[in-house]
């Protein structure tokens, strides 16, 4: 049994942490180069804001599904979490800190510190949901984000965000190594059952085309989890006759995932420019980011301000804005009944809250679907389902318990509150964090990609 460092929890292993070994110097030298502006330009000024101007005012702690999910544990509000590292940079980069100390709520950093910050860390999805509420606008996820980064510095990150992550992914062009006849075996069985399905229909699964129009990079994780996904996706650009294509390892990385945004900005730009070779190689039109929430972030949001617009001419968007606007331009014949059953729909952090989309699902949902049921609250308010930063791939030691009994606690309610059967969402690792909340409450929902339930909707 591994010693408590921060709650009961452990989502990182004593390997990872060395809880005792010296490492607080370490981390004061990460943690200067991290208030450089020519280390960190891109989110320093917000960082340092968040870490000044906090009132402790308590409002963002209201706004935080861990927060609520644990029945208000003092340990899990943003104030508290951010506050570790806040006082830290009080104490050795501030001057009010360094001669007032405790007066003005800085602290000196001890080994405990650093090793209980390694858990906190990682205990907030990075949601925003707390910036949404913060009536300055501060973002005590940031804070959570960049002490990450830290501690990143230290060697301190989950091997299934790096070994198990970006260094496969680098190397075998996707997170789970997905070896290329896999691939090719699993699109043949997918064309193959839609054109079982759907008789007198000839489907095709172009792979590493180039100068397609549209290139859809998914989620690896839907090869071989969410396969229904995948099938939707190929059902419906068949059925709109559009010029499109998937990619492989052949002609770089096929998994639009990128861990690095969780942990560290040097793997994700790590990531971002290796899925910039590749696309370099496919010259699409458009890059079409498969249903995963973190990798629109990145490539629809982040590489714009990390990556100069010359090394990227292409449009990116969300798969679900693909399908509105065919749904807009008439291309998509939708029959609702033929998806009958009640449905409720989960706004995903990185497409809702950061991304700003919306109501393209809800039409695509009211288009395809006769029983929609809103979850409340929803769109920007709506409560992380817990897989995000990461923690949807976490389940060592006693993780699973922490985001079922917190973030998963609130999101059944949620659901049951609901009366769905079918909750719909659009991001891979919210399914993957509903599938292990269906199994750990033994809820009878069933979880489902858009693609899939569009595509039985499907009038031909």
């Amino acid at each position: 049994m591994m010693e408590k460092l921060f709650d009961e929890y452990r989502g990182l292993s004593d390997k990872k942490i060395r809880p005792n070994e010296p490492k607080s110097e370490q981390f004061l030298k990460a943690f200067k180069e991290l208030l450089d502006k020519k280390n960190n330009w891109a989110f320093l000024l917000p960082f340092k804001l968040s870490l000044e101007a906090c009132t402790h005012c308590g409002t963002c702690a209201e706004a935080c599904p861990v927060y609520i999910g644990s029945g208000r544990e003092k340990i899990y509000s943003p104030v508290y979490r951010a506050d570790m590292l806040r006082r830290i940079y009080k104490k050795y980069f501030t001057l009010s800190g360094r001669i007032f100390g405790r007066l003005v709520g800085a602290k000196e950093i001890t080994e405990r510190d650093v090793n209980a910050l390694a858990e906190a860390a990682y205990r907030c999805t990075i949601c925003r949901r707390c910036a949404l509420a913060c009536p300055f606008g501060l973002d005590n996820g940031l804070i959570m984000r960049e002490a990450r980064k830290i501690l990143a510095e230290l060697g301190i990150v989950p091997d299934e965000l790096k070994e198990e992550g970006v260094e496969n992914q680098i190397t075998y062009g996707s997170a789970p190594k997905i070896p290329y006849e896999a691939l090719m075996n699993i699109l043949d069985f997918v064309k193959s059952e839609i054109e079982e399905n759907r008789k007198n229909v000839n489907i095709e699964v172009p792979v590493d085309k180039v100068g397609a129009k549209y290139l859809i990079i998914n989620n690896a994780g839907d090869y071989l989890s969410f396969l229904d996904t995948i099938r939707g996706i190929v059902e419906i650009m068949n059925y709109v006759n559009e010029d499109w294509t998937f990619n492989s390892q052949n002609t770089g990385v096929f998994d639009n995932v990128n861990y690095g945004l969780f942990y560290s900005d040097k793997d994700m730009i790590r990531v971002i420019r290796a899925h910039l070779e590749t696309f370099k190689k496919l010259k699409p039109e458009y890059v079409v980011v498969g249903e995963c929430g973190h990798a629109y972030d990145v490539l629809g949001h982040l590489m714009k301000d990390l990556i100069p617009a010359e090394e990227r001419p292409f449009k990116v968007i969300h798969i679900v804005e693909l399908y509105d606007k065919f749904l807009r331009e008439g291309k998509l014949k939708l029959d609702k009944d033929k998806n009958s059953a009640p449905v409720t729909f989960h706004d995903s952090c990185k497409i809702g809250r950061c991304g700003g989309i919306y109501d393209e699902p809800r039409r695509l949902i009211a288009a395809s679907c006769r029983d929609f049921r809103e979850m409340y609250p929803n769109r920007e308010y709506n409560y992380c389902c817990g897989g995000g930063g990461g923690f949807a791939l976490m389940s060592k030691y006693n993780f699973l318990d922490f985001r079922m009994k917190t973030y998963g606690k609130l999101k059944v309610q949620q659901i049951k509150d609901t009366g769905a059967s079918t909750l719909i969402t659009i991001c891979a690792n919210c399914k993957r964090q509903f599938l292990d909340m269906v199994s750990y409450y033994n809820l009878n929902t069933t979880v489902s990609g858009l693609s899939e339930i569009i595509a039985n909707a499907l009038v031909y």
